[in-house]
């Protein structure tokens, strides 16, 4: 079964080992960290208001295998700085993720969940997509696919 916790500071350095380059790092968390990531950037996320950064795990790996942020504002989130340890990559882990990440959602009491993912990072949008996300228009942005997903309308 798959489980979310509070990120702490000791998942922060776990979760930019995970990151390998820069290329890497504009996909986990875009313009928001620069290279090398370091736990203090982490840090200094975590503690924007509203943002609230979870560890994804389950029963069958040794330790947590994914990250992922929300920040809420209202009734409504930001799923960001989403990844997943390289060593499980490629074995529909980012579905399960992106539902632990609604499920998270739900227990907030949140009606909507958006997210800009890079639009030629074709293994989350995927993802994105199996899980019910729908692509919304963001003109001004067109290197990012934006997505939304309407809790309220799902059971």
């Amino acid at each position: 079964m798959v489980v979310t916790r509070p990120a702490i500071a000791d998942d922060y350095a776990r979760v930019v080992e995970w990151v390998p380059d820069a290329a890497a790092l504009y996909l986990f968390a875009g313009p928001s960290l620069v290279w090398p990531p370091t736990v203090a950037q982490l840090e200094q996320l975590a503690v924007r208001p509203g943002l609230s950064a979870w560890m994804v795990d389950d029963d069958e790996h040794e330790a947590a295998w994914g990250h992922f942020d929300l920040t809420t504002q209202g009734r409504s989130a930001r799923l960001g700085r989403v990844i997943i340890d390289p060593r499980y990559r490629g074995r529909g882990l980012g579905l399960s993720l992106t539902l632990a990440a609604l499920e998270r959602a739900r227990v907030l009491e949140l009606s909507e969940v958006r997210l800009a993912v890079v639009a030629d990072n074709e293994p989350a949008v995927r993802a994105y997509r199996r899980a019910g996300f729908e692509e919304i228009v963001d003109p001004e942005r067109p290197e990012f696919a934006a997505m939304a997903y309407q809790i309220s309308d799902r059971p």
